[in-house]
């Protein structure tokens, strides 16, 4: 009875959502327990701290009458949520209920090998676990191809020495606490669905287009993530049979061809020494600049009609420096969807710019950390 009763715990706290509020119904449906073992069991979280009793609710299993709801306690504890993707290690420190309580970056240089990518996230973790004694977790978006079973980073973007460094390993070292790992990309789209508390989207794609390109997706209700940890390489797609070698091997890839680096690259001996130089040239009518960055949104979305293409969506989510051209790059991204998605993966779609811009990614891998940590509770 003890062991039925600690899985049918187990279960149940896997269902809950940080911010989110359950009644005892939906939650007695999503696990198949019995409403007296789920009010059972729920009385002994509420009594512990780790729910807490809010206010009422509508319930559709109980027709309409109102029944009290129930939340993660966000003080009974803390997390971090951190991304390690270049230029910039971004952390936050979230309590249970997945709010924000404190943010801090460090810049990562990836150009002085693995060790620039590592002491910044070494530094950056011991100085949060110090700080955070209630702290019950860690997650990481990480870059890059690794190995969900092992913990162990295989490969990082244009870090050459990067080879097998056991990522999970050196976080539960440093923070003292359990470490989980997602993918860069799909830590985009666990933070994109959970921001739309009102409407939980169960198909969802969110892109990032900056110095590199990442896609994450949801998929009937779950977050896609792939064998080695990192599905959805849009950025690695073919565009260009002729085009240059990609630093992944490949050549030709989209990632080449359609980042505000390859804007940068095709800018040449002119006067820009970052997008927004390309940008704000555009702007003062500089006519080169303002036809390349049509060319290369072109481009970045038939990359997207490609992905609208293989997930069908209800919402397209676009997120990084890239974006933030504005209509320099809106209209032809949006005519080259148009022209090169199926029809039906359009009719429904709704397009939104991301109002998590560059917290999305570590708010994505503090709430897989929270899940995790809850489900140990």
């Amino acid at each position: 009875m003890k062991i039925n009763g600690s899985r049918h715990r187990t279960e149940l706290l896997a269902q809950l959502r940080p911010g989110r509020t359950h009644s005892r119904s939906e939650l007695a449906a999503s696990t198949g327990l019995s409403v007296a073992t789920v009010s059972r069991i729920t009385r002994d979280l509420v009594r512990r701290k780790v729910l807490l009793e809010v206010a009422a609710v509508s319930s559709p299993a109980a027709l309409g009458r109102p029944t009290r709801g129930l939340e993660l306690n966000g003080d009974s504890g803390r997390v971090l949520g951190i991304s390690l993707l270049y230029p910039v290690l971004r952390a936050l420190v979230l309590n249970l209920r997945g709010e924000v309580l404190k943010q801090t970056d460090a810049p990562v240089s990836w150009n002085k090998g693995a060790a620039g990518v590592l002491q910044p996230l070494k530094k950056t973790v011991q100085a949060l676990a110090r700080g955070n004694p209630r702290l019950a977790a860690v997650g990481l978006a990480l870059p890059g191809q690794w190995d969900p079973a092992t913990g162990v980073s295989v490969s990082y973007p244009r870090v050459p020495d990067w080879h097998e460094v056991p990522i999970r390993k050196h976080l539960e070292e440093w923070a003292g606490v359990p470490a989980t790992l997602i993918g860069y990309a799909p830590a985009m789209a666990v933070a994109e669905q959970a921001a739309r508390i009102k409407a939980e989207p169960r198909n969802l794609v969110t892109v990032e287009v900056a110095e590199n390109i990442a896609m994450g997706a949801i998929v009937n209700g779950d977050v896609l993530q792939g064998v080695s940890g990192n599905a959805g390489e849009l950025g690695h797609i073919p565009v260009d049979p002729s085009g240059p070698i990609c630093y992944c091997g490949a050549k030709g890839c989209l990632e080449s061809r359609a980042t505000t680096s390859a804007v940068l690259e095709e800018m040449g001996d002119r006067r820009a020494a970052s997008f927004e130089d390309v940008v704000k040239m555009a702007r003062n009518g500089d006519s080169y600049c303002a036809r390349l960055l049509g060319r290369v949104a072109r481009m970045v979305g038939v990359g997207l009609a490609t992905a609208l293409n293989l997930f069908n969506p209800e919402v397209l989510v676009l997120n990084g420096r890239f974006f933030d051209a504005g209509d320099l790059v809106s209209g032809p991204v949006r005519n080259a969807i148009q022209e090169h998605a199926i029809p039906s993966s359009l009719k429904r779609l709704v397009i939104e710019q991301s109002k998590l811009g560059l917290r999305a990614q570590p708010l994505g891998a503090g709430l897989v950390a929270i899940r995790e940590a809850v489900r140990r509770l």
